[in-house]
C-alpha cells in the first residue's frame, strides 16, 4: 500500500509562477511540496520569448508589472545563478500616422497608471535599432522593460525552493485533485498526498484540475510559436514589439534572435502533443523582415511551440477558489513571465498572512460568472 504524503501546503505546476510560490514559502520556513507533471519550467515558462516588460498589457495588470521590475533587478543575486537579465528597455513600434495615434492615447492610460515611457523616432529610434525598417515611424520606449533567458529562470527558482526546504517533486503529474474533509486528496504518480491547503498554477491544464473542486475555470489553449536565427551581431539594443503585428523580437546573449509574438501553432493538452502552422510561421518570419530586413539574410535554427493558458479577457485568474485552502493562478495569457516571480510572492503572502501586499482583486474568478 502506498504512503500518503502529509503536507499543509501543495503546489501543482512548477512553471515560473509555482516555482516562485514555492520558493518564498519555503524562504519563510513553510511545509511545502512543489508537484511537476514534467520537469521544472519546460512548459510555457521555459518557451517563450524571456520577455521582461511592462507596456502592452492591460491596465490592471500594472502594479504586478512595476513590482515586477523591482523583484527582477534582485532576482540573480538572491538565487545566486545567472539568469541573463536584462533591463534593455523595450520599444512599442507603429508605422502608420493612425497608429501612431492610437498608440499614443495607450501610452497615455499607462502613463497615468505609474509606467515611465517616451515617445521616439527619427535618431532615436534608430539609435536603439540601427537597422529597423525606414517605414516604422516610431514608438513608446519603455526604459524598464527588458529580457532574461526563460530555459533559466524557472529551473532556478524550483532549485533554491528545494534548497530552503520546500519539496519538489519533478516527473510527477497530478492524476486527480478531490477535496478531502477541510483540507484536499491529490493522486499523484509519486503516490497520495494529503494537503490542507493547494495552490494551483499548471497553466493550460489548470481547468482540468480544478474539476475535481467543482470549479470551471474559462481557461482555453493558446499556442504561441517561437523561432530563433543563427548568432548575429548585436543588431538590437532593444526588446521590439509590434503594436499591430503581432510580433516581438530580441536578441540573447549568443546572438540568436528570438522572434515571437503570438502566431499559432497546435497543441493537445490530453496527449500533450504540438507543433508549428506552417503558414502562421511563415507569416511571422515576414512580419519580423518586414520590421528588421537584415533578418531576410538570416537563417532560423530553431523553431517551437509552447502550450499556454488563455482566458476571455486576457488576464490571469488569481484568485481562492474554495474558502481560504485553494488558491489558482493560471492564465497568463503568454505575458505571464515577467509578472510570474511577483505573482509568485503575492500567493505566498496570500498563504502565509492571510493577504496579498498587492490588489488582486481584478484578477477575480468571479469577473467572467458576472459578465
Amino acid at each position: 500500500m502506498t504512503a500518503i504524503r502529509t503536507i499543509d501546503i501543495a503546489i501543482v505546476g512548477g512553471g515560473i509562477v509555482g516555482a516562485a510560490c514555492a520558493y518564498f514559502l519555503a524562504e519563510r520556513g513553510a511545509d511545502v511540496l512543489l508537484l511537476e507533471a514534467g520537469r521544472i519550467g519546460r512548459e510555457a515558462s521555459g518557451v517563450n520569448a524571456g520577455g521582461v516588460r511592462q507596456q502592452a498589457r492591460a491596465l490592471p495588470e500594472m502594479p504586478l508589472a512595476l513590482a515586477s521590475v523591482r523583484l527582477w533587478a534582485e532576482l540573480e543575486r538572491r538565487l545566486e545563478a545567472p539568469l541573463e537579465y536584462e533591463r534593455c528597455g523595450d520599444v512599442r513600434i507603429v508605422e502608420t500616422e493612425a497608429d501612431a495615434g492610437r498608440l499614443r492615447v495607450v501610452a497615455a492610460g499607462e502613463r497615468e497608471a505609474g509606467l515611465s515611457l517616451e515617445w521616439v523616432d527619427g535618431a532615436a529610434l534608430r539609435a536603439l535599432v540601427p537597422g529597423i525598417a525606414p517605414g516604422v515611424l516610431g514608438g513608446t520606449f519603455c526604459p524598464t522593460g527588458g529580457q532574461a533567458n526563460p530555459l533559466r529562470v524557472a529551473p532556478v527558482i524550483g532549485r533554491r525552493a528545494g534548497d530552503l526546504g520546500a519539496i519538489v517533486w519533478e516527473g510527477c503529474p497530478v492524476r486527480a485533485l478531490a477535496r478531502d474533509g477541510a483540507g484536499f486528496a491529490l493522486d499523484s504518480a509519486h503516490g497520495r498526498v494529503s494537503a490542507s491547503r493547494v495552490v494551483l498554477a499548471a497553466g493550460a491544464w489548470t481547468p482540468l484540475l480544478a474539476q475535481g473542486l467543482g470549479v470551471r475555470l474559462p481557461i482555453s489553449l493558446f499556442v504561441p510559436q517561437m523561432q530563433a536565427t543563427v548568432p548575429l551581431p548585436p543588431v538590437l539594443g532593444t526588446v521590439l514589439l509590434g503594436f499591430t503585428r503581432k510580433l516581438s523580437m530580441k536578441q540573447m546573449r549568443s546572438g540568436a534572435v528570438l522572434v515571437g509574438g503570438g502566431k499559432r501553432g497546435w497543441g493537445d493538452l490530453v496527449t500533450r502533443a504540438s507543433g508549428l502552422a506552417a503558414e502562421s510561421m511563415r507569416l511571422g518570419a515576414v512580419d519580423a523582415v518586414e520590421v528588421l530586413p537584415l533578418l531576410a539574410r538570416t537563417e532560423s535554427t530553431r523553431t517551437w511551440v509552447g502550450l499556454e493558458g488563455l482566458t476571455p479577457d486576457e488576464m490571469p485568474i488569481i484568485d481562492c477558489l474554495v474558502t481560504d485552502r485553494a488558491y489558482v493562478a493560471a492564465g497568463f495569457c503568454g505575458h505571464g513571465f515577467a509578472i510570474g516571480p511577483v505573482a509568485g510572492r503575492l500567493l505566498a503572502e496570500w498563504l502565509l498572512d492571510g493577504r496579498p501586499s498587492l490588489d488582486l482583486s481584478a484578477f477575480r474568478l468571479e469577473r467572467f460568472q458576472a459578465a
